[in-house]
């Protein structure tokens, strides 16, 4: 009898270890598939199923310049998916008696303010890591990308970001608020967030080639570089751009593999092998749900919603060049990674198909669903710019002399920027970002539109306004397409 059901044990491992063959020989053709059909670069993916890398491989190239292959140990940068290790760090210090999750900001960091004095007393760490602050989506990320600025000024200058909701009444991304939480980890522990990453998770877990800068990770080699898409063809950036300045966010650049041992660290609730990292109380604690997005939630670093009948924790990450994704379903013991080097929605597709053809009978065809929305939202920003076109006034000219438009003009909360004539065209500089600078095209009466020298950022209108005397006192921008920046957010005034 013993015999009997040892051999009828073994068969079903024999049929289940079949059928995730089988599975996972249809997710590669089914990658490689849409790498066609999305012109992308480089992409790889990683999974894991109770507690074993089940697959892990990189597709493509890192760059279209050389054509090396990507492989599992490939480092791509992943973005916001580092705000879970940020949440993990500071749960390690709340599990050390160092903090806690409802502790006051300017409790370990007294020069702290916020736009309003009362939020300033009151909020907390907790509000910093879940998006309840009060600010927009994106609000302030102007201050950091592609800026002069070191985070301690990015920081400082959070005291002019104007709320859009009251405080936790709604939810607004927020990667300056993760740099103020990760600005935390030195005060209490006397080390950088960098170190403090690198010592209780990248070593550990042997993520023995993740890093948290570009400089280093360029060092070590084998890594994917960024690149955009357009008119179906991949086009390498000019040069990485960081998010060092607020690195909690999302400075960590990794690999499949590397991340594949984070997954694990997660789904054994802060347990890597023989360690304990973090606490099963803290694990609890970052995937409880904690401010409503819709049909979703936000925990601490973690979206949390429900999938087929079973809890998802998701995070995703982009940066210029660069999208990323990991997604884990605990019920199920399974989690996986999605790293690619161009932004468009294939990350997304195959981690819809990956999921599906695991736990659902008939997985649907992502691919072109997404296909089909990508197409949808290039369309939509051709329309809107052919939409400008048509409401522009034609035959106008300037209000005023071309050189009555120059001068220094400043942003209480970003800085300053000049307006300057050089060979009879108006130019455009952001002077804490070197890069956010172009020419300025009349587009009607005192309104100008802006290419951007910046192989990131989209077309822009600059609007001048004037006082009752006939002088330029302000101008205020637009830029509808824009990926992250809200710039409506800014008002230049005149100061020179």
């Amino acid at each position: 009898m013993k015999i009997k059901s040892l051999l009828i044990l073994f068969l079903f491992v024999s049929i289940g270890f079949s059928q995730t063959k089988e599975k996972l020989v249809k997710i590669d053709s089914y990658i490689q598939s849409a790498l066609k059909d999305w012109k992308l670069p480089g992409f790889a993916v990683a999974i894991v199923k109770n507690d074993s890398i089940i697959f892990s491989k990189g597709y493509g190239v890192k760059d279209i310049r050389t054509n090396e292959p990507v492989d599992e140990h490939t480092n791509f940068m992943i973005a916001s998916c580092s705000k879970a290790f940020t949440t993990a760090a500071l749960a390690t210090l709340v599990d050390r008696g160092k903090i806690n999750w409802d502790d006051k900001v300017i409790d370990f960091l007294p020069s702290f303010q916020m736009y309003d004095t009362w939020v300033t007393k009151e909020i907390t760490i907790r509000d910093l890591v879940t998006h309840r602050s009060g600010l927009a989506t994106f609000s302030g990320d102007i201050l950091w990308l592609g800026s002069t600025y070191d985070s301690k000024e990015v920081i400082k200058r959070v005291r002019y970001l104007k709320p859009t909701s009251s405080f936790r009444s709604k939810y607004g991304y927020q990667n300056i608020m993760f740099s103020v939480a990760g600005s935390i980890i030195p005060v209490v522990t006397d080390t950088s967030w960098s170190d403090y990453i690198k010592t209780h998770f990248f070593k550990p877990l042997k993520m023995d080639r993740s890093t948290t800068s570009i400089e280093e990770m360029k060092s070590i080699g084998n890594y994917a570089y960024p690149h955009k898409i357009e008119n179906d063809k991949a086009i390498p950036y000019k040069e990485f751009y960081s998010i060092e300045t607020v690195a909690p966010a999302g400075a960590i650049n990794s690999n499949v593999f590397d991340m594949a041992q984070w997954i694990r660290l997660q789904l054994k609730k802060g347990k890597f092998e023989d360690k304990q990292i973090f606490s099963v109380k803290q694990s609890n604690e970052m995937w409880s749900n904690q401010t409503a997005i819709e049909n979703m939630n936000y925990g601490l670093g973690w979206f949390i919603r429900y999938w087929n009948g079973k809890k998802l924790l998701n995070h995703g990450g982009g940066m210029p060049g660069m999208i990323s994704d990991v997604s884990i379903i605990p019920e199920e013991n399974f989690g996986m990674v999605i790293l690619s080097n161009a932004e468009n929605g294939m990350v997304t597709a195959i981690r819809n198909y990956i999921m599906e053809t695991f736990f659902l009978s008939e997985p649907k065809d992502w691919n072109k669903m997404m296909l089909d929305n990508w197409k949808r939202r290039i369309d939509n920003f051709e329309k809107e710019n052919k939409r400008r076109e048509e409401v522009r006034i034609k035959d106008t000219k300037p209000s005023l002399p071309l050189e009555k438009y120059c001068g220094i003009y400043e942003d209480k909360m970003y800085g300053k920027a000049e307006v300057s004539l050089k060979d009879g065209k108006l130019y455009l500089q952001f002077l804490p970002s070197p890069t956010f600078k172009g020419e300025l095209k009349h587009y009607h009466y005192d309104t100008f539109y802006i290419d951007w020298e910046n192989d990131f950022l989209t077309r822009g209108w600059v609007k001048f306004d004037m006082d009752f005397n006939a002088h330029i006192k302000q101008f205020t921008i637009e830029v509808p397409n824009s990926p992250d920046f809200i710039f409506t957010e800014l008002l230049f005034e005149r100061s020179k």
